[in-house]
């Protein structure tokens, strides 16, 4: 009988590298699945846009029309409602894809497992259909860096985000694994071997 791939959800803090674990995963035989972008594709539908301009206005909108997320950013992360208003339009739909993804794979049969990163893997259930979870543990100093490097983030604009996440703590303690990404990136993958051995090829 064929075997089922294992799902293992990724999750952290906001630039702690959970995309980075889950590329290394990937590299290893693992389908990756990234709910950010599958987020960010959803903004160039048609339909969604017109509920997203509705609820928050045209303001959301940059001089083509489309969603400008900087500016959509700035407004849900003011304010939780707003947060849950823009979640409540996007999230059933890329979990639902996220699923859909997973049963097509498990057809497939020729991969062993499946990596889900997702930001809010905790808070929108999906942790329910993971057989692992692994939480990527870095340091706030080392967080605060990566974001004011790739994302170009004020020191205060890290912190604002979080406080609308799962406390770090409680992700950390429901995770099945910790992967410690405060060192050299060839520690990390070490570490990310060391539980693709453990859990997906035993």
């Amino acid at each position: 009988m064929r075997q089922q791939p294992k799902i293992i959800g990724i999750t952290g803090g906001i630039s702690s590298g959970k995309s980075t674990v889950g590329r290394m995963l990937a590299s290893l035989g693992a389908e990756y699945l990234d709910a950010d972008e599958m987020c960010h594709r959803l903004f160039l539908v048609q339909e969604l846009k017109n509920k997203i301009v509705e609820k928050f206005g045209n303001t959301v909108q940059d001089i083509y029309g489309k969603i400008d997320r900087s500016r959509l950013a700035e407004i849900v992360f003011q304010d939780k409602t707003c947060l849950d208003d823009l979640c409540s339009i996007l999230h059933p739909i890329v979990i639902e894809r996220i699923k859909s993804r997973i049963n097509e794979i498990e057809k497939q049969g020729r991969r062993k497992a499946v990596v889900v990163d997702a930001a809010l893997l905790e808070e929108s259930d999906l942790s329910l259909i993971c057989d692992f979870i692994i939480f990527v543990n870095t340091g706030r100093d080392h967080r605060l860096e990566r974001s004011r490097v790739s994302r170009h983030w004020k020191e205060d604009e890290l912190d604002k985000r979080e406080r609308f996440q799962m406390a770090l703590e409680d992700k950390k303690r429901k995770a099945d694994y910790i992967v410690d990404n405060n060192f050299a990136v060839d520690n990390t993958f070490r570490q990310v071997k060391e539980f693709w051995q453990l859990y997906i090829e035993c």
